[in-house]
This record gives C-alpha cells, structure tokens and sequence, in this order.
C-alpha cells in the first residue's frame, strides 16, 4: 500500500470528524443561536459521528472506546454548565485525557498509534515475526508518547485562549490550533514512519536470511 493510499482514510476521517461541528457551531451563531447552544450542539454532532462509525463497524475497539468516552464527558460537561466559556474549558480538558492515554498505552496494552494504524488499514496483511512485532510496538510506543506530549501541550494552549479572547473568537482560532497541531503530529507520524517500514524490511530480510 502506498503512502499516499495510507494517508487518505485518514485525512478524510479527520476531516468527517472536525467540518461538521465547526460548521454546525459557526452556522448556529449566525443564526442567532446562543454560544452556549451553538457549543452543545456541536459537541453533541460530534458524538454522532462517533456513535456511527461504532455501529457501521460493529465493534467497539480501544480507539473507538476512547473517542466515545470523549464525547460522553464533553456532553456530561454541556449539561454540567450554562457557560460558554467553561464549556469550551472543560472540553478542553476532556480533550486531555486524550494525551494521558496515548501515554498509558505506552506502558499498558497496545499503544494507540498501533490501533488507529489497523482501523484506518495501514498496517500490512503479513503476520509479523516476534523480532519484527517487538519492533513494531516501539516504533509505536515512540509514536504514541509524540502524540501524547503534544496533545498536553495543545491543550495547555488552548485554555490560555479560552481565558484570553472571546468565546466566538477562541472557539474558531482553538480550531486553527488543532488542526496545526494535528497536521504537524501526522507529518512527524508518516516521516518516522516511513523510515520505521524501511528499517523494518531490512529487519525481515535479515530474519528471511537466517530461516534460508
């Protein structure tokens, strides 16, 4: 599969998760819609998403199970709060618990970057060696502490943008800020990938070798 084939399911998944809250929000406040409705209602079609590709895929696996939790907590904080501002704030934090579980899954089970890549198919069909799956996990293990580390320091951003700027304005430049941060963490994704899978084939020649 090639890099570029990999890299569309993704994109278009992270895009079928970002457009339609943020146009929903944007959409509603034209409208006249409060802040406060606008924010739940997105937070709420967020969850829509989630709950739809659970079911199409008929399992719920640590990925899926994750982003679920996200979107019960961001409702349970809508309903907890009439504040805007705290809204954006507390799902902000719920966002964190993001990063804290990339980084558990480091040290308990199997790194999260490892699941997304099966779920999205980027992984391949051949059954690794025990050589080549120790490898695997800690070029995942890698990933996984990369992608926690920045997901805590988006986080820490943008609560310093909540509490500096208006909810409208913080709302929109919190989404300039997550989709930066995420295209960066991607690019740093597919580049030490790419050089994971060369290192990796060079690994299963060596082992190919030894069995001939």
């Amino acid at each position: 599969m090639s890099r570029e084939h990999s890299l569309r399911p993704v994109v278009q998944s992270i895009l079928l998760d970002v457009a339609p809250p943020l146009i929903a929000y944007y959409g509603l406040r034209a409208a006249g819609v409060s802040e406060y409705v606008a924010l739940l209602s997105a937070t709420v079609l967020a969850g829509v998403k989630v709950c739809y590709d659970a079911i199409r895929a008929r399992r719920l696996d640590p990925f899926a199970g994750y982003l679920m939790l996200n979107f019960g907590l961001s409702l349970a904080v809508g309903l907890a709060t009439s504040d805007a501002r705290m809204l954006m704030a507390g799902n902000t934090l719920v966002g964190g618990i993001g990063a804290l579980l990339f980084l558990g899954s480091c040290v308990i089970g199997t790194p999260l970057t490892q699941i997304v890549a099966e779920r999205v198919g980027a992984g391949t069909d051949d059954t690794p060696g025990p050589r080549e799956a120790a490898f695997v996990r800690r070029v995942h293990v890698s990933l996984s502490a990369m992608w926690g580390i920045g997901l805590l320091t988006g986080m820490l951003i943008s609560l310093a943008i909540i509490f500096s700027l208006p909810v409208d304005a913080a709302n929109g430049l919190n989404t300039v800020v997550s989709l930066t941060l995420t295209a960066l963490l991607m690019v740093a994704t597919f580049v030490l990938g790419k050089r994971a899978r060369a290192r990796g084939e060079r690994l299963r020649e060596q082992t190919k070798a030894r069995q001939g």
